[in-house]
């Protein structure tokens, strides 16, 4: 063996020094061929020399670079030494980069020679080592940038002693070898995280590099901006989500039936809120997202009947949608504010035209050019011009007139039309409404009355709602009927207006509240009388009150004068009873006429009181109605015929010379006459399956909700996408029957497909129905169904085990109801009742859920909010998360822990690692909240188990939250790269 050779600077180097240094390389000679993995470098080291890898790192560079050339014995030593871990790779890149000798070319060009040669074996093994391999690859990148800056400064040609294009071709070989690999590119990001002074030094030497070269070196100067820049976005990671772009898309028009069946008032920026989070799952572009809104809307349009309904779409179309068009255009990052048109509109039209079927029904059912119609609205948003509308009309022009010849008999008006109408009449009254409600007494209740002949109220109440005004609406309502409460000693023409204008409007805020719901539309609190009387006497779905505590409430002695004069109106006069008291003893009243009809009262009698009572104000008739619906659901079915011969009563119609005695009696009568079957359908339904289909929320049917479901399913899967009035059975069959039921069913019908693409077309149609109550069917399914299924003990899935393709679609499903859950607004949750009290006689009733309006945005138009949408939409994700979400994750990732601390891959464990690639695939920065409740040790035992490359170190920088575990992150890289080399050794 020859002893290493020393200049006149080794000679001056401590003795401490060399003596380690002879003691090393004695040891090499000596020990070389017994070195195993993992030597411990104690047992080489002299007495008193420290064994820490740092120092001897340093130690041996400075032998190898002390003079003008390298000492390539040392050198080679040196590599020996990291291939039997004598010395860790992160102490000698880190030594490395703190070599200054950039003058002296042919040490350099040596220490680049010898990174050439180990680069592609930088590895970690132990926790001294994983707190250094950080800042060493980081400050060695920047090392490289200041050789290749000294470099490229340097004069080059036949005079110059040493070529330094063989320096700058060093270091982009050992710069290419970096960005090749996914191991160092993670460790440099997580570099990035952690020292961003570093980083910053780096940035600086980056645009130095190019001021000094230009362009003249493309590929070095590509390698060095993708270090500079790096992202996690860089790193590789499996894509499991499908690369092409569906032909057809199944979760849009679901999810619009069901959000606009439950909240259609909804703001605007919830729905695009929603679009977003759907074209990131699908990977839809701009245009193609939009084309899929207009698509579904049109589809639920045609499908909807019943004026109510069929307004409500028809305005939610024409008027709701321009508007998310115009925020989602704002949100693109093609948009230009100087254009006054939107090409990705454009070519969302463009793709509609393709789907003339669809076009074609709209045209001949709405009796005008769809498209045009559509385009007109789109004007008012600046989203098109006025001759790409003539252009677009031209081109269906000759569709749409043979279309209508062919519907001779079809003289109906359009739809459309009425509806973009009604728009002004609206604006009117809630002008007026706002006014002096003293001065403007008849041409108010003249407008009002007018407002409900034909089916202009339900499209005024579209037009409302889908503009977010319905809450103003009804708040000025509330004031116009407080402000005609009776006022005593008026007579004449002005009692009977007041009258009249009282009676009105009590009326409307019933039917309103009676659509949408007295937690939609009116505020909590509310001290005016009919806020009060819906909150104590109204009969409201999945909100039971007691008749008896209404019966409690009354004043006995206003009871018995009612009675009194309803008994014999010409002989009784009660001018000490305002209408509004009236309304809240009619309780009372009618209980006392019960227990008279009971104990042998002639039903004549009982019929002359109640025609008393509903000639004096409708407001009466509806008041009634409603106890004695709320009677109806506590009495034995032995005595349920006198309530609903009373109920029945007050449908009947009046005589002629009745009405003439109170102004405009037969509008208020038409509207009365339908809050009441409302009231008696929804609370006591009718034989008639269609009838009770169509009036009533309820199922009551003989037959099990399963075979309901059975019916809901088969037509939804003759059409390819939900009816509406299959959404509305599925929330009735939750309500019944609970989230879990629901989603059971759902899943059941992922399995029951044979092929991939059924399968995901079920999940995407199952995704929409969960959007129900999207938080409760989430928790049910990842905390009761998901754990049934990987543990197989429920006899419904008894005989099925989750294996591939169920296990990758039922991942899919969880993952993606996760994010809905986190994306979902907070101010429109839909808040349901979770438990109920056994002990409690409402305990009886279906739980109760009530969908509340953001209250700031009541007084305003959600259209045309000026809100900025970038607060809404790209939101920083929040520090925790949600409950009940956050802690039925926390349970699932535990059970997820316990099937992966054995040594052994398994379906479930496949189930596992697609959950996890899904989860950060779709949610990216969204689910940072999650991720920081994985357990420690998690992602590292499953990366022992999972024997693919599918892991690589994108996907374990994505599975943590480098803000508080980049050590954990650091560790497992590590161990990635530790197993890829085993692996690598294994196949040489």
């Amino acid at each position: 063996m020859v002893f290493l050779k020393t200049n006149m600077d080794t000679q001056k180097t401590t003795s401490k020094t060399s003596l380690l240094n002879m003691m090393l390389m004695k040891a090499w000679r000596e020990r070389w061929t017994d070195c195993q993995w993992g030597i411990n470098i104690k047992t080489v080291l002299p007495r008193g020399v420290s064994g820490d890898v740092y120092n001897l790192a340093d130690c041996i560079l400075q032998q190898a670079v002390v003079g003008s050339g390298a000492n390539q014995l040392v050198l080679s030593y040196l590599r020996h030494s990291l291939c039997s871990h004598l010395i860790s790779h992160a102490a000698v890149l880190k030594r490395i980069s703190k070599y200054d000798g950039l003058d002296k070319p042919h040490c350099v060009f040596a220490l680049l020679e010898f990174l050439e040669s180990i680069i592609t074996g930088v590895t970690c093994r132990g926790k001294t080592e994983e707190t250094m391999i950080v800042n060493s690859v980081s400050s060695l990148v920047f090392w490289l940038m200041q050789v290749y800056a000294q470099a490229i400064k340097m004069p080059t040609g036949e005079a110059v002693s040493f070529d330094w294009n063989t320096i700058t071709k060093k270091v982009a070989n050992v710069l290419e070898n970096i960005v090749k690999s996914q191991f160092l590119m993670g460790i440099l990001y997580l570099g990035k995280q952690e020292d961003t002074d570093l980083f910053g030094k780096i940035s600086k030497k980056y645009n130095e590099i190019l001021g000094l070269t230009g362009t003249k070196n493309a590929g070095i100067e590509e390698a060095f901006r993708k270090v500079t820049f790096i992202e996690l976005s860089h790193l590789e990671v499996i894509e499991l989500e499908p690369k092409g772009v569906e032909a057809v898309t199944y979760c849009l028009q679901p999810l619009l039936a069901i959000e606009v069946l439950l909240n259609p008032s909804a703001d605007t920026q919830i729905y695009v809120s929603q679009l977003l989070m759907i074209q990131r799952l699908k990977g839809y572009s701009s245009p193609r997202l939009y084309c899929e809104l207009i698509r579904a809307c049109l589809i639920s349009l045609n499908n909807v009947s019943g004026p109510n309904r069929e307004s409500m779409w028809c305005a939610f179309t024409f008027i709701k949608v321009p508007h998310i068009l115009k925020q989602l255009n704002a949100l693109s990052k093609d948009y230009d504010e100087k254009l006054d048109y939107s090409p990705d509109v454009i070519e969302a039209l463009e793709m509609l035209l393709e789907d003339a079927p669809v076009l074609d029904f709209m045209d001949t059912k709405c009796v005008c050019n769809t498209v045009e119609c559509f385009m007109t609205e789109l004007l008012k948003q600046h989203l098109v011009t006025e001759k790409q509308i003539s252009l677009f009309a031209s081109r269906r022009e000759t569709i749409t007139s043979s279309l209508q010849k062919l519907e001779i008999n079809n003289q109906q008006p359009s739809i459309v039309k009425f509806v973009i109408r009604a728009e002004p009449p609206l604006a009117g009254i809630l002008k007026t409404l706002s006014t002096d409600y003293n001065k403007v007494q008849e041409a108010l209740l003249s407008m009002l009355c007018q407002v409900l002949s034909g089916n202009s109220f339900e499209l005024i109440l579209s037009v409302a709602t889908v503009e977010g005004k319905l809450k103003t609406f009804v708040s000025r309502l509330i004031k116009c009927n407080e402000c005609s409460k009776q006022v005593p000693g008026e007579t004449g023409k002005a009692a009977l207006t007041r009258a009249a204008l009282f009676d009105v409007s009590f009326l409307m805020l019933t039917f309103i509240v009676q659509t949408f719901g007295s937690d939609v539309v009116l505020d909590e609190g509310g001290e005016s009388f009919f806020e009060k009387w819906v909150r104590e006497c109204m009969v409201e779905r999945n909100k039971c009150k007691s008749p008896m505590n209404m019966v409690q409430q009354c004043d006995q002695a206003k009871v018995d004068e009612l009675l009194l004069h309803l008994h014999s109106p010409e002989a009784y006069k009660v001018p000490s009873l305002k209408w509004h008291e009236v309304c809240n003893n009619i309780p009372g009243v009618l209980y006392h006429v019960l227990l008279a009809w009971e104990n042998g009262q002639s039903p004549t009698d009982v019929k002359n009181i109640l025609d008393n009572m509903k000639v004096k104000l409708c407001a009466y008739s509806v008041c009634a109605a409603s106890w004695l619906c709320s009677y109806l659901q506590i009495v034995c079915a032995d005595d349920l015929l006198k309530p609903m011969n009373m109920v029945q009563q007050f449908l009947t119609a009046i005589a002629p010379e009745e009405m003439a005695q109170q102004e405009n009696f037969k509008e208020r009568l038409g509207l009365t006459f339908q809050i009441i079957r409302k009231m008696q359908h929804d609370f006591h339904p009718a034989g008639n399956p269609k009838m009770r289909m169509m009036l009533t929320h309820n199922l009551v049917s003989p037959n099990p909700l399963a075979e309901h479901f059975g019916d809901v399913w088969k037509s939804v899967q003759e059409r390819g996408w939900l009816p509406v009035d299959a959404a509305q059975t599925l929330e009735s069959l939750m309500q019944s029957c609970g989230p879990l039921w629901l989603v059971t069913k759902l899943v059941q019908e992922i399995f029951a497909c044979k092929h991939i693409s059924d399968m995901l077309r079920v999940m995407d149609i199952a995704l929409a129905i969960m959007h129900l109550d999207i938080e409760l069917c989430t928790v049910s399914l990842l905390s009761e169904l998901l754990p049934m299924l990987l543990l197989s003990n429920v006899d419904t899935f008894r005989t099925v085990e989750l294996v591939e393709p169920q296990s990758s679609v039922v991942a899919r499903l969880c993952v993606c109801a996760i994010l809905s859950t986190l994306e979902s607004p907070s101010q429109v949750k839909k808040k349901r009742s979770r438990t109920l009290d056994p002990d409690d006689i409402d305990s009886l009733c279906p739980p109760s859920k009530s969908r509340k309006l953001n209250p700031d945005l009541t007084a305003g138009d959600s259209c045309s909010s000026d809100m900025p949408m970038e607060s809404v939409i790209n939101r920083e994700p929040p520090a925790t998360v949600p409950e009940p979400l956050a802690s039925c994750f926390q349970s699932l990732l535990k059970m997820f822990a316990s099937f992966v601390t054995a040594d052994e891959f398994s379906p479930k464990v496949h189930f596992i690692f697609h959950f996890l690639i899904l989860l950060v695939q779709c949610g990216r920065d969204r689910v940072k909240p999650l991720l920081r409740l994985l357990p420690p040790g998690f992602v590292q035992n499953l990366l022992k188990i999972i024997v693919t490359d599918d892991f690589t170190p994108g996907l374990i920088l994505r599975l943590y939250d480098l803000q508080t575990s980049r050590q954990g992150a650091v560790s497992d890289l590590c161990l990635l790269r530790n197993i890829q080399l085993r692996k690598e050794s294994i196949r040489l």
